[in-house]
């Protein structure tokens, strides 16, 4: 529950850059993924261990890791189990950066 309700207001705050309006193609690893924008200048921020962020409990961070993988299991579009040998990701984020939030 926690999870969708995370995803569900993400793109409240949060929009993928050149993506401002809508949602972007989904994409993983390669230095493709993007980088996180707010979606508005005057949104509140929290004071948190990490800088001011838009959350008090999940942060964001758009410093890419070219060396990091998925920490855990991915799956396809059907939800079968799906092989990941690809490399960089924004790993020290609580948010992903791959793509695909819809308005």
């Amino acid at each position: 529950v926690i999870i969708d309700v995370v995803m569900n207001h993400m793109d409240n705050a949060f929009a993928f850059e050149g993506h401002d309006q809508g949602a972007a193609p989904f994409k993983m690893h390669d230095d493709e993924e993007y980088r996180l924008v707010l979606r508005d200048s005057e949104r509140e921020l929290f004071a948190t261990p990490v800088g001011m962020q838009p959350y008090r409990d999940f942060w964001y961070n758009n410093t890419w890791d070219p060396d990091a993988s998925y920490g855990g299991p991915v799956y396809g579009r059907w939800g079968e189990g799906a092989r990941d040998d690809g490399k960089g990701t924004y790993s020290n984020s609580d948010f992903h950066h791959n793509g695909d939030l819809v308005d």
